[in-house]
């Protein structure tokens, strides 16, 4: 998954290919897909390959949801495109030092995501809550609820920010730890961080072509 900044700020900037009416529910319907780290419910429930045609986006909420599907297609797709160093495989199943690596990538984006627009303008509209898998309403507010306490009052996050986020997601705190060491050494390589500079401009100027591929590729057409 991406980080919830870089998630809001795609959503903003894929607004204009929805009508939406409510932004409230927009914007809580694109960070919602990860509430299920609190909620327990199973990843296919709320992040698909479905989720990604055109008559998903029934009202506000899902068309949030939606572009969460999108960005978190899209950066699995431009990291590995930027960082074939980092990621040689694209592997199958999930592998535990290929998650360590990319946390540390998202950690980064994430602090530069949030100082490309005013996050504090829109955490307000995450105390709306919805829950559409019937998980636990409770979980998925405090899901929300985690992502304020991670943004509000702050120009960028800290690394100990997003490690307490992690740490009250669920992983083990030794993968944690592991997780501040890569990160830590990713800031003070200047290639790496350029790299990661250059993620958010080619998640946008490529999406159209790769969520066409592949909804061409798991449906056998073009719906979009």
């Amino acid at each position: 998954m991406s980080l919830e900044a870089t998630h809001i700020r795609f959503a903003l900037d894929l607004q204009n290919e929805y009508k939406i009416e409510n932004i409230e529910q927009y914007i809580s319907g694109a960070i919602y897909p990860d509430s299920r780290y609190v909620t327990g419910i199973n990843r296919e429930l709320t992040h698909s390959d479905r989720f990604l045609l055109p008559e998903f986006a029934t009202d506000d909420f899902k068309a949030g949801w939606q572009t969460h599907q999108i960005c978190d297609l899209v950066y699995n797709d431009v990291r590995r495109k930027l960082f074939v160093d980092l990621f040689p495989i694209s592997y199958d199943s999930y592998n535990e030092q290929e998650w360590i690596v990319s946390t540390a990538l998202k950690i980064i984006q994430d602090m530069d995501d949030m100082q490309a627009f005013d996050i504090k303008k829109y955490l307000k509209f995450l105390k709306y809550s919805r829950n559409p898998n019937g998980e636990s309403i409770a979980g998925v507010e405090n899901y929300n609820n985690i992502m304020i306490n991670l943004y509000k009052d702050k120009e960028v996050t800290t690394i100990e920010d997003n490690i307490n986020m992690w740490l009250a997601l669920g992983p083990e705190a030794g993968l944690c730890e592991q997780v501040r060491a890569k990160t830590e050494e990713f800031l003070k390589d200047p290639a790496i961080l350029t790299r990661i500079k250059l993620i958010y401009k080619e998640m946008l100027s490529s999406y159209q072509d790769i969520v066409n591929k592949r909804i061409l590729d798991k449906f056998g057409a073009n719906k979009s």
